[in-house]
């Protein structure tokens, strides 16, 4: 009898952005994958492909040099394919890195890779414990292009990462300007992305980053922020179809 390994637990195949496929929209409040209109991208899910990129886009980072020893940032890689049209992406969380120059040892789609650019909106106004004062700077879109309004304390609570500009929003922000141009919008085949924490040799360790990939164990997932922003981005229903839009 052939002997199988038992999974370890906790470790999952392909992680999940933003939810599950069977969520209700909190733009629409339709259920994304069961109701009508049904959401092109009901999920933002990795893959194994990505989980390689991503992680060889670290390591050449890494081998560089070039980020300090007390580094901590996230890296993320994102492909996306929209009317037959194919997008390869990639970005990182802090600013004081270009990572530009490091997309050519990614060997997945070798030389196909761009930096995702778009500006996120940022916070404003907002104290530690209060942010009744607090507003956007700056206008969120879903991957269609279309204006969406995120609530900053969702539920009533402050989700102090809504002030992030994490990778993923990086991407999805980059994509949605790239699908707003005239023509680009159409069927959607696929999104998925893959993220990453960086944490230089003597940064110090932030174990609520890490993940629950099977191919790093910094293969990160999202973060409470991202949970929160990117369901709203990935909403491609039309506003005709929103009650209160």
């Amino acid at each position: 009898m052939v002997k199988i390994a038992p999974r370890k637990p906790g470790i999952v195949t392909n992680l999940q952005y933003g939810g599950d496929a069977s969520d209700r929209c909190p733009r629409c409040r339709y259920v994304r994958n069961r109701d009508r209109p049904q959401h092109s991208v009901p999920v933002v899910v990795d893959s194994a492909q990505l989980r390689n990129a991503v992680g060889e886009l670290f390591h050449a980072i890494q081998a560089s040099g070039k980020a300090a020893d007390d580094a901590k940032f996230m890296l993320g890689v994102l492909e996306a394919k929209v009317r037959g049209r194919e997008y390869y992406l990639a970005a990182c969380s802090s600013e004081r890195i270009d990572i530009s120059s490091y997309l050519k040892g990614i060997t997945y789609r070798k030389g196909q890779w761009e930096v995702a650019k778009a500006q996120v909106p940022s916070v404003e106004g907002q104290k530690p414990d209060d942010w009744s004062g607090a507003h956007w700077v700056g206008q969120w879109k879903t991957i269609k292009g279309e204006r969406v309004d995120i609530p900053l304390t969702p539920g009533g609570a402050i989700v102090p990462e809504l002030a992030m500009p994490c990778a993923a929003m990086r991407l999805l922000a980059e994509l949605s300007s790239r699908l707003s141009q005239p023509g680009a919008w159409g069927a959607v085949e696929h999104v998925r992305m893959s993220e990453q924490y960086y944490v230089g040799k003597d940064a110090r360790s932030s174990g609520k980053w890490q993940g629950k990939g099977n191919t790093c164990s910094w293969t990160a997932h999202s973060c409470a922020g991202c949970n929160v922003r990117i369901p709203y981005l990935i909403c491609d229903v039309g506003s005709n179809w929103i009650e209160n839009p």
